[in-house]
């Protein structure tokens, strides 16, 4: 009896190990909840393609458990090359969705996504340890007000309509620390006019308490005329006042540049008033 019990371990150990991987299995996913089943040994891919410039995707994934114990879930979060962007586990019986989030540039850049759910901790090869839910959120910014994601380059910034005298308000500009560090605008000041722009953190997200925001003002020549910063979780203004006098041999207006970037793994929310008069 004990031998055929050897045997028979022997030979389900001999069919278990020349087993080959179960295959992969792809998904194009839209935003909203989607679920499948999480299987030892197997990997399911869910793909997100069509990324417009400066888009944020957010997805929530947990598990529901149906295996006894030892079930665990990975997942990655890659971008279309297969580079990963970020990472997450599963340990039963931990089931707390967990926010899996990136945000693209301008270019932009990531263009897709893909989120690879892989299945382990299991007895054997195709054994189902519970299923998942993904809930799938795309964005879009409002930077300037422009319905998209400001640039990262001085040749293609994105133009504030602020030339005629009034105050505007943007109360909707973004950044984030994956793929969008740069908003970059640009200004036109009519001779004999000024300026006073004001930008304001007004949300910040993220746990890097290191993190924070530079802002840079800049002539046409990009020399830099003003600079400052604001820490994680600050609530500092940057302010600057530039008045562009009358010179007889030209009317043209003149172009100025206001940078902002963020360092560290964070995102903001913040505003930009800019207040134009003629005179000073």
């Amino acid at each position: 009896m004990n031998t055929r019990r050897m045997i028979a371990s022997f030979l389900l150990f001999f069919c278990l190990a020349i087993v080959p991987p179960l295959p992969a299995e792809e998904k194009i996913l839209e935003e909203g909840e989607h679920k499948g089943f999480i299987v030892q040994g197997g990997e399911e891919t869910l793909r997100v393609n069509a990324i417009k410039p400066g888009q944020t995707l957010q997805a929530f994934v947990s598990p529901q458990w149906s295996a006894e114990e030892g079930g665990r879930v990975e997942w990655v979060l890659t971008d279309s090359n297969g580079v990963r962007l970020r990472t997450a586990r599963h340990h039963q019986p931990e089931a707390e969705a967990i926010l899996l989030e990136w945000t693209s540039n301008s270019e932009p850049r990531p263009n897709g996504y893909a989120i690879h759910i892989r299945g382990l901790g299991g007895n054997f090869p195709g054994e189902v340890l519970g299923q998942y839910a993904v809930t799938l959120s795309l964005w879009d910014q409002n930077d300037g007000d422009s319905g998209t994601d400001a640039p990262e380059s001085y040749e293609k910034a994105l133009e504030l309509p602020v030339s005629e005298p009034g105050t505007y308000l943007f109360d909707e500009c973004f950044l984030s620390g994956t793929a969008d560090i740069y908003d970059i605008y640009k200004i036109s000041i009519k001779p004999n006019h000024s300026l006073i722009l004001t930008a304001k953190p007004l949300q910040w997200n993220g746990f890097d308490k290191k993190a924070k925001v530079r802002w840079e003002f800049l002539n046409r020549t990009l020399q830099r005329m003003k600079e400052g910063q604001a820490a994680f979780s600050g609530m500092s203004p940057f302010v600057v006042k530039i008045f562009h006098p009358q010179v007889k041999s030209s009317n043209k207006p003149t172009i100025f540049y206001f940078l902002v970037k963020i360092e560290g793994e964070a995102s903001l929310i913040y505003t930009l008033q800019a207040d134009m008069k003629e005179g000073r």
